[in-house]
Parts: structure tokens; sequence; C-alpha cells
């Protein structure tokens, strides 16, 4: 029990987590006065009429990025925009279920938080060591744990309000589910079209190999047809141009050498004697199992990375392997104890990061590419200091990725804002591939495509589609063929082409030459076997289907399955219908938000969150 309480703040550290998202409500229910940008803790957003003030915003984006930061972490500006954003939304959708909870009165009893707190754990306490026996959950620990007097009332406390936010939710959920059926007959058609196979042989008739262009035409009344039908649709999201350099922050491969080396030397410390778990706790990057002496747990060598679970194969029980290099870093591991079928490995992680030095040279390069470009431009900073520029980048509203730098979002939203001034240069952003800067050539408001741009794609669409019923006329004439006494294979030769052949698929697959979930695929499980089908759609091009033989489901294997079936399936349609639900809320509900503008740089009231 000692062990356990000096573990107490790790306990509340994961518990922690959990909270983030439900502990806000009261809160918010809580606070008085203020509006936009007037009070010390303004309005910063509206759900259906409901203040969020920047005081609950803050505590739940700190929190939401704490849990993001875990396990010493890292965060790029991407990775904060990505995080903010998330919560943003979470935020919004938490406060539309507070106000149902609300508005049909549903609450929690002491007696049902009680039975919660000694028979429900929360997920996230179910993999604790401190609770764990044999590397399964041990619930009389846990329960032993919060009973002890010794245990910190403020964690029993915060115990408490987790159940008491979490279980209104949750019954909230079951009245919305509560509709939800799934009978038997569709479990019956879900296993028969997952489980039933069929072989087919068919005549591929391909309109882009077969159809010259020339054989078809289309005319510009027949372009602007499809373009008034679907003007609403073609629209042009807001979009700027940009210059962008990008500088890698890439371990060194004296870097690498230099962790293989320190991996090395503290596997060569444990053998001459050192305890492992010592020096784990001492040495290993990753703080989660460190804090553990290494323990990564004891579960199946299946669910263990093969290379780690491969090198604890080739060690007695005890003995250190040498490092084992992975996409994460080097690892050093100590088998704790093996079954037939699983392991309980330790392990001293050093992972393959840039030093000191090397983030020294990349933010001296990207200081002198600032300056050089803050007096000329980015194309003289990139030329005069050997960096590749590329030029006219676009970055479009709503579109994150950015080709040459990955996900990067933050850049598309400084390029599209309005402080942001056509000539102006970017501070550095930085994601995943390293830093980029950025030198903002010019803006495009969202507008219609013109007729003559768009006429382009309607007009190659228009093309493909006619080729296509070209196509379908000609496999008409194999049809003719066949009905005039001759093989289908005599036909096809007749014609040039070949008969081709689809060993046994499902219903769902994809199948060569004739797409997935097509007329083609259909017929195969639809049509009679040794029958020829008629001209067929198979995705881009038409086919003539000849079933071979199929393999049905059967009544006896589906009741063999039937129970587990219907509760996956009323899950799935339990996680839709509820999802659905939510976005209806949130369609329904106005929505304000107002933290571009308290959160911008000359506002006096708030710094920026960070």
């Amino acid at each position: 029990m000692r062990k356990m309480r000096g573990s107490a703040a790790l306990v509340m550290g994961i518990m922690a987590a959990a909270f983030v998202g439900w502990l806000v409500f009261d809160g918010i229910n809580a606070m008085q006065g203020g509006n936009l940008g007037g009070q010390i803790n303004p309005v910063v957003g509206q759900v259906g009429g409901r203040d969020i003030r920047y005081n609950e915003w803050n505590i739940f984006l700190q929190n939401q990025l704490a849990v993001s930061r875990a396990g010493d972490r890292g965060m790029t500006d991407e990775d904060v925009r990505v995080v903010t954003e998330r919560a943003w939304e979470s935020l919004i959708s938490a406060t539309l279920v507070q106000a149902e909870l609300d508005r049909l009165g549903v609450g929690v009893t002491d007696a049902e938080v009680r039975q919660a707190f000694f028979t429900q754990p929360p997920q996230e306490m179910l993999g604790y060591p401190a609770f764990q026996t044999d590397g399964q959950f041990d619930i009389e620990k846990y329960r032993r744990f919060f009973t002890d007097p010794a245990t910190d009332e403020t964690q029993l406390l915060q115990i408490e309000s987790y159940y008491r936010s979490i279980l209104p939710r949750r019954k909230l959920q079951t009245l919305v589910e509560s509709g939800i059926y799934v009978s038997d007959e569709e479990a019956w058609q879900f296993y028969r079209d997952t489980n039933e196979r069929a072989s087919v042989r068919f005549v591929r008739v391909n309109p882009a190999q077969l159809v010259p262009d020339s054989a078809v035409s289309v005319s510009d009344d027949e372009i602007r047809d499809i373009y008034d039908e679907r003007v609403d649709e073609l629209v042009r999201p807001a979009s700027a141009r940009a210059n962008m350099v990008s500088v890698s922050l890439r371990p060194s491969p004296a870097d690498s050498l230099q962790a293989r080396e320190r991996a090395a030397a503290l596997a060569e410390r444990v053998r001459a004697g050192e305890d492992f778990a010592t020096v784990a706790m001492a040495e290993s990057a990753d703080s989660i199992s460190g804090a553990q002496g290494g323990f990564m747990g004891k579960r199946p060598a299946t669910a263990f990375d093969p290379r780690l679970a491969e090198a604890a194969a080739a060690v007695p029980d005890g003995e250190v392997t040498d490092p084992v290099e992975t996409p994460f870093g080097l690892h050093v591991l100590q088998v704790d104890e093996r079954t037939a079928d699983s392991l309980a490995l330790r392990q001293i992680y050093i992972p393959f990061e840039a030093s000191g030095a090397t983030e020294d040279s990349v933010f001296t390069l990207l200081d002198a590419l600032e300056d050089v470009a803050l007096r000329t431009d980015l194309t003289t900073a990139a030329d005069s200091l050997g960096v590749t520029l590329r030029t006219d980048v676009q970055l479009l509203d709503g579109v994150d990725f950015i080709p040459g730098a990955g996900q990067l979002g933050v850049a598309r939203e400084w390029a599209l804002g309005p402080e942001a001034e056509i000539g102006e240069l970017s501070e550095s952003f930085e994601n995943p591939t390293g830093f980029h800067l950025f030198e903002l050539l010019g803006r495009r408001d969202e507008s219609v495509i013109p007729l003559d741009e768009a006429g382009i794609g309607i007009r190659a669409e228009l093309i493909v589609e006619k080729k296509k019923e070209r196509a379908a006329e000609m496999a008409g004439t194999l049809l003719d063929a066949v009905e005039g006494g001759a093989s289908l294979d005599e036909a096809a030769e007749g014609l040039g082409w070949t008969v081709e052949e689809a060993e046994s698929f499902r219903r769902g697959d994809f199948v060569p030459g004739l797409g997935q979930g097509t007329e083609a695929i259909g017929y195969a499980f639809g049509g009679g076997v040794g029958e020829l089908s008629s001209v067929l759609d198979a995705g881009d091009a038409v086919a003539v289907v000849e079933v071979l033989e199929r393999e049905d489901a059967t009544r006896e294997g589906f009741d063999e399955v039937r129970d587990a079936l219907l509760a996956q399936l009323r899950f799935e349609r339990s996680q839709q219908y509820v999802q659905k639900w939510l976005a209806s809320l949130r369609e329904e509900a106005v929505v304000e938000d107002h933290r571009a503008r308290l959160l911008a740089p000359e506002n006096p009231l708030l710094a920026p969150t960070p």
C-alpha cells in the first residue's frame, strides 16, 4: 500500500486526462457577467445561446495541450493548431450535450456514484501497473487504494466529479440509443454479403482503348447544361500564393552515431552489474515505462513490435539484448518473464534526435534567412544561403496539406488571415518535417469557377461517358454472336477480345477488371450460375459476365455467429446513430466564435493562448 500511496500523483495524472472535457462545465454554468472584449473574463464564443468564457476555454485548452505533451513529447506549431481546433470542436459538442442534459433533466444520485465508483473503474485506470496482478487489472487493489484512509481526499473528490459528469452522459446516450434495433434479417443479409463467394469469367470492353476520341463529340450546349446544373458546387476556395523555404531538423549522422554509442554503453552497464530498472528510470527517454523501471507490461508477444519480440526471443530471461533499432529509436531490452505466447519486457529507450549542436545550426540558418529576407526578399535569402526555394506555392482554404511541407494548416491560416499583408514574411512555422518560412505573394477570394475553366473538366467527363456508351454498343455485338450460336470464347476471339476469369471473391471485394460495388459485381451474386449477363457497368469499362460458381452462405453458419453478429451490428449502428445525433445538434445550434478577435495581438485584454 505504501507503494500505491507513493504513486498517487501519477494515478491522478492519469485521471486528469479522463477529466478533460467534463469538469469545465460546472465552471461554465457558474460564470457571471461580462461581454465580448469588455470584461476580465469575456465571452469567447456562444453555443446555442450559452456563453463560453475565456477562463473555461483556456483551462480546457491547456488541459488538452498538457495531455498531448505527455511523455515529454514536444509539440510543433502545427500540433498546437490541430489540438486547439479539436479542443474547440470538443467543447462545442460537449456544451451541446450539457444543454440536452439540462433540457431533459438527466441527473445522477449519490447511490449511483458510489456504485459506479466501486464497480466501473475509469478506462484510464485499467492499465495502471499498481492496480494489476499478473498483468491483469485487479479491482480489489483499485478499491483498496481509494478506501485507504491515507488517500488524499482531494483525489476522491476528483474521482467523484468524474462520475457525476460521466454518468448523466451515459444515461443520455442510453436514451439516444433506445430506438436502435437490428433485425435477424438485417444480420442475415450482412452475414450473407460478407460470406458469399463467387467466381466468374467475363469479357471486358475498355472504352479508353477501343473508342477513339474522334468517335464521340460533345457540344457547347451539353457542357453548359452540366455547368448550370452544378454551378452551386463549382466553387473555388479562397487561396493564397507564397514562396516557401523549408529547413529540416533531422538528426545528423553524428547524432545517430552518438545515440547508438549511448545505447550500447547502457547495455554494457547493465551487463556489468547495474540494476536494469535503476538505469531505465535514470536514462530511458520513455517517461511512462521509465517510471516503472522500464517495464512495458506483460502481453501477447504479437502485441510487441516484431523487432522487439524477435530480439527478446534470442536472449534468456534476465539477460540484456544489444540495442534494437525501430522507427522510434533504439531499445535495450530485458525479459522479465515469458510463456508460450506472452512476454513481460523492460526497455531502456534512446531516441534518434537532433543534438543541441544540430539544433543550433538549424536555428542559426533560420535567423540568417529571416534577416536577409527582411532586408531583401525570400528569393534572395534562399539563393544567398544555398537553401531550396519553392515558388508560387498554393495554400487553399480548408486544406491543411501544403506540397513540400506536409500538414501545415497554421501557415494556411496565416496566409489567408486578415493581418498578413502581401509581400510580408511569416514567422517560421514548425511541423514534423521541419521549419518553414513563407513570403506572401497574393490572395484570391472564394469564387465560382467560370465556364471556360470548368468546361474543360466537364468536356473530358462527357467524352468518357459517351465513349463508354459506344463501348456498350460494341459489347452488344458480342452478345449477338453468342445468341447466334457462338460460345463466349468464340465470340470474343472473333472480335479480337479475350475472356478473363476472376477466382473466388466476396461481394465487397475489389476485383481487377470488374471494379468494386459495380453492376458486374452485383451480377456475380444475383445472376444464375452458367448464365450470361447483359452488358454491365464495370467502373471505367463495361463487361459481359458469366457466373461460373457461387458459394452461398448457410443458415447453419449464420446461427453459429448470430448473437455475436447482432451485438456487433447494434454497436456499430449505435455509434453511427450517436454521431448523427451529435451532428444534428451541431447543425441546429448557432455557434459564434470570437476567439480571433479576443486573442488578436492588439487586444489589450488578453494575450494569445499559447
